[in-house]
């Protein structure tokens, strides 16, 4: 069985530099998505942007990096229960970004795309997540909520 190379010459300590709980501009750099995953008797695609703090204006924080806590886009599917009222965070994120002209309400909700959100200056709240692992430790990490939208993404020319 050949199990491949594996390698980690980064610096062994970076992964202690954590952006404390607050709120923080940062621009949307990358996103995590998840799709048909179950909840129970639900469906959903999860998606998890992944947020640079503005070294501008947060320069204590240069290179730091948050991912979002998910952003559930429940969905109509056979053998799973479906209630629409469940997207209202997902309605709410993309009202926020823009991604739909005229706001949500009434509409089909779009699929995700990273092209949608790159780019885009946005205030978050970064707060902890707690929990504790099958090995009865607990971990704890920082995740943020985008709560406004601040710049779109810059022209790229």
């Amino acid at each position: 069985m050949d199990t491949g190379d594996a390698y980690y010459s980064g610096d062994p300590f970076d992964f202690q530099k954590t952006v404390p709980a607050g709120r923080y501009t940062a621009i949307v750099r990358d996103m995590e998505v998840n799709k048909d995953v179950q909840f129970g008797q639900y469906i959903a695609d999860v998606f998890k942007p992944e947020y640079e703090i503005d070294a501008k204006e947060h320069p204590e924080y240069i290179d730091c990096f948050v991912r979002d806590n998910g952003i559930f886009r429940y969905k109509q599917s056979q053998g799973f229960v479906y209630e629409q009222k469940k997207n209202w965070g997902f309605a709410k994120f993309v009202s926020i970004m823009r991604v739909i002209d005229g706001g949500v309400k009434g509409k089909q909700l779009p699929f995700l795309h990273l092209s949608d959100i790159k780019d885009v200056t946005v205030l978050i709240d970064v707060f902890k997540k707690k929990f504790v692992n099958d090995l009865d430790s607990e971990i704890h990490y920082p995740v943020a909520r985008t709560i406004q939208f601040v710049k779109e993404a810059p022209v790229p020319f």
